[in-house]
Order: C-alpha cells, then structure tokens, then sequence
C-alpha cells in the first residue's frame, strides 16, 4: 500500500475518481431546467466561475547559466466551466502556470505565462497574463560569513561568548553581476538569550546589502553550522589561611601549605578586578594535636560565578615540645682585663639555672655542656653593675632564663 501512495498515477487516478463521484453526487442533486439556463449566473446548469489566488509562478529555463529576475511569485487565475470539472482541478493540485524561457539569451523580454494540468473543456484566465522579465548571466562568488548575536544582553549573568568558529567558513552565491555587486555582507545569527554553556547550531545564511536589506540571492549552502564557546572572565589569586583556637600546651606548628597556592576565580570583570585573594580556608587549632592534612572548599566571594579548582588540600606540620631545666651552668665573664677582677653578687655562685623547650627528640640529646651562658664586662670601670646574661645554644631549641640579670662587682687587682 505504501509503495501505491507513492507512485504518481495511482494518485492522479484516486483523485480523478474522487472528482467524477462528485460531479454524480451534485448533478443528481440539482434540478433539471428545460432551458439548461440557470437563473442566478446566466451559465448553462452545472457551470461556475471560480477566482484561485496566490497561484505560484514557476519558470523554465536553464538554472546552472542564467538569473531570472521579474517573474511575479504569484498570479490569480480565473476558472470558468463545469463545476464537477474545477472541483477536481482544485482537488488534485496538479496543474502549473510558468514562462517558458527555454531558448532565451540573456536580455529583457515580455512573455505570455502559460498553464499545464487543467482540462481543455476550463477556460483559463491569467492575471496578468504577460509579465516583463530580465534574463542574466549567473556567476557565482564566494562570500565569508559573519556571526550576529540576537540577545547578547541576555546571556546569563558572568558569561561571555569567546571565538566563534563557522563552517563552512565560506559559502558561494549565485547571481547576476549586478546583485553580487550589491553584496555587502553575508551573516548568521545565533540567539544568545539565556546561555551558559557552548552553543553549537546550524543556522540560515542571510545575505544584506549595503543599507542592510536582505537581498534575494541564493547562497550554496543556504545553512552554516556556528559553534560559539561561552565563557567567563578569570583571575588567579593566592588563597589566604586564617587562623582561629589556641594551641594545646606543648604543640607548635612548624609549617603550613596550601595546594594548589592560588585558583582560578570567574565571574564578571569588574568583580574580579576588585579580588585579590581568597578568604574562607580556616585552621581550628583547637583540633590540631599532630600533623594533618585535610581539604577545604572555595568561599567563593560575592558575585564570582565557580572557583578552579573548588577545594585545596591544606597540611599542617607541627611539633610537640618538652620542657627540660639544666642547672649550675656557669656563667662566662667576656672582656675582662688582666687589671680587673669580676665578683659575683647575685647568684653569688656564678652559675644559674636554664629551661629548655623544644621537640623532646632534640632536648633528650641536649648536653649542659652545650649552653652557654655569659657576661660581657668591657669597659667597665671598677664599681657595681647589672649586666644582662646572654645564654646560647644548639639550633630547634628554645632557652629560658628566670633571671635576667647577673649583680657584680668590678674590682682592680692589687
């Protein structure tokens, strides 16, 4: 059945049988006139006139030389005869009105239009009957094509579009020597209202001149097809870590990285360009009793679309201390001369006693020998002083001293 549908007589002869059941059905329901005059139009019975607008013109010529420019996109047609036999002229479709213009050389030329597929006993009326066309020489010329945006103003916010790509890049139009002349620019438009993301669509070339008309030329091919990346500005910035909590007693961090050290932020430009860094990446040292890593997520600043990467991975390196004392470490006299001598007041010993706070790997490998502790008495002349002590020792360590100060006494041999 199918295969029926398709093949182009079956149709022709359903739609002929369609008509003459027609035609029977309204012959038996009309009255019979001995005059064979109908009264209302004058026409013997079973006659009409029947007016067809907006019939389409066609034209024959050979397409692949010529351009053929005048011929009217539509015509009237007046049918007057039988009406079982306009009936099925209307139903079947089948009929044409063209300019034959077959033979012609290019030129101006006034041509009767002429019709096929209508039954002899239809009188035909063509309005107008005679057209005035121009016959040219087609050349064809490529053309580049352009991307327009419908909307632009209405992407969604933060997004822009990036370089645009088209192919073909080029299309060929065909035409007489003065419409390509006319040619000013070859376009297709994508709609940007609403995106985020790349768009890629096949769209229609339209061809405009120089006042921006369309012009009607035929462009191989008619369609491009238009991928438009969307994107969003982007800035780089650090990632600050920020601090909250108190250390347990005898914790200290030792280090902090972040990983990566700065993201991509995007978002509008003059968003950006009032970002510097980014807040938000917090270290509860409240938590912190050994060393750890953990990820932490972007806070992404007011107004900034996404982040790249979204979360960083933060280690923090610490050291538990030990607290030791040493006491009895002696205390060197620096500067003194072979004039002098150097009494102690206080400590009357000469010697004081140090705390040592560090990693207890270092401090359970830390000698009394290995701090120094010391005054320095140049250029004093003889009489009581105060004198700071300076204390020294291994690196990883820190000392401690309650006392500060060292009383003495400088006195001249005798």
């Amino acid at each position: 059945m199918d295969k029926l549908m398709d093949n182009h007589w079956f149709l022709k002869g359903l739609a002929l049988l369609l008509a003459l059941m027609l035609y029977m059905f309204t012959s038996l329901d009309k009255p019979s006139e001995s005059s064979g005059i109908t009264a209302s139009t004058g026409l013997p019975v079973g006659e009409t006139t029947e007016t067809l607008s907006n019939v389409a013109v066609a034209a024959h010529y050979n397409q692949e030389e010529y351009v053929v420019t005048g011929l009217p996109k539509s015509v009237t047609l007046t049918l007057e005869g039988q009406s079982n036999l306009i009936t099925a002229t209307k139903i079947n479709q089948q009929f044409e009105v063209y300019a034959n213009l077959n033979g012609y050389q290019p030129g101006v030329y006034d041509v009767m239009l002429q019709y096929e597929g209508i039954n002899d006993k239809v009188k035909v009326k063509i309005l107008p009957a005679k057209v005035r066309v121009t016959i040219a020489k087609k050349i064809k010329k490529a053309f580049p094509v352009e991307i327009g945006f419908i909307n632009s103003n209405k992407m969604k916010e933060g997004y822009m579009t990036d370089k645009t790509a088209v192919k073909p890049a080029l299309v060929e139009i065909s035409g007489t020597e003065a419409q390509l002349e006319k040619i000013s620019l070859v376009k297709a438009y994508i709609d940007l209202k609403g995106a985020d993301q790349t768009i890629t669509k096949e769209t229609k070339v339209v061809v405009y001149d120089k006042d921006g008309n369309p012009l009607d030329v035929q462009a191989n091919p008619s369609t491009v097809t238009v991928t438009v990346p969307i994107i969003t500005p982007e800035k780089k910035v650090p990632v600050n870590v920020t601090r909250q909590g108190t250390l347990q007693e005898g914790v200290t961090i030792t280090n902090i990285t972040v990983d990566p050290e700065q993201v991509t932020l995007y978002g509008p430009n003059d968003v950006l360009s009032n970002i510097q860094s980014v807040d938000g990446v917090v270290i509860d040292l409240d938590k912190v009793t050994s060393s750890t890593t953990f990820d932490a997520p972007i806070v992404l600043p007011k107004g900034v679309t996404k982040a790249s990467p979204d979360k960083v991975k933060v280690t923090v390196q610490v050291q538990k201390q030990e607290r030791t004392s040493f006491s009895d470490i002696p205390l060197q006299v620096l500067g003194l001369t072979d004039a002098f001598n150097v009494n102690f007041l206080d400590p009357q010993s000469g010697k004081v006693n140090v705390d040592v706070v560090g990693e207890s790997s270092v401090i359970s490998k830390l000698a009394a020998s290995q701090i120094q502790a010391s005054i320095n008495v140049q250029n004093l002349a003889p009489g009581t002083y105060d004198v700071p002590i300076q204390i020294n020792s291994p690196n990883n360590v820190t000392l401690e001293l309650k006392q500060k100060n060292a009383k003495i006494e400088v006195v001249k041999k005798s």
